[in-house]
């Protein structure tokens, strides 16, 4: 026994004998346990919260940046009047050349979503009013950046030649109109 006690760290409160409940030394220890009991459920909890803001945190950053630029989804959102849009229609002849182009298409909207931020509408949508027309909406920050940057891009090189080849063949007709936004509105 006094090999064991010899081991253990030595406390100055074992020192003093405290066998009645009255003696201050006894109830200070009590009351350090007890509120070491009540204090660990807040400080796991607190920990829990830290951890689960980190995860979404590094899960929000992986869904809204890209390998090209650290721009978050809050800081690519803006104001109206700033930007240039460009919408187009396609008008295909058959439903096959439309679906094989809207395949096509995928593959640049993803890359446009990961390494253009300067792009902050991009979508197609197929008209309500002939099922094969497609409407295309495309917003960027300027004139420049579409003309400098989108229609330079490896992924845009790729898909166009094939949008092409329909419009050579007169399988698609396509028009479009642009505008540069006036700031009247909201987005």
């Amino acid at each position: 026994n006094d090999k064991n006690n010899a081991l253990r760290p030595i406390d100055p409160l074992d020192r003093i004998s405290y066998e009645t409940p009255s003696n201050p030394i006894t109830l200070m220890r009590k009351q350090r346990s007890t509120n070491a009991i009540r204090i660990a459920p807040i400080i796991c909890y607190m920990l829990l919260g830290a951890c689960l803001q980190k995860i979404f945190l590094m899960a929000y950053s992986k869904a809204t940046s890209s390998s090209a630029s650290s721009i978050s989804l809050r800081e690519r959102l803006r104001s109206p009047g700033d930007d240039w849009t460009l919408v187009v229609t396609l008008t295909f002849t058959s439903k096959d050349d439309q679906q094989q182009i809207l395949e096509e298409w995928r593959p640049l909207a993803k890359h446009c979503a990961d390494h253009e931020p300067f792009l902050h509408h991009y979508e197609a949508g197929l008209s309500d009013s002939d099922p094969l027309k497609v409407h295309m909406v495309e917003r960027y920050e300027s004139k420049e950046h579409y003309l400098n940057t989108h229609k330079s891009g490896k992924e845009f090189l790729k898909f166009r030649p094939k949008l092409a080849a329909l419009q050579e063949a007169g399988k698609v007709k396509i028009e479009g109109f642009s505008y540069q936004e006036l700031g009247y509105g909201f987005v």
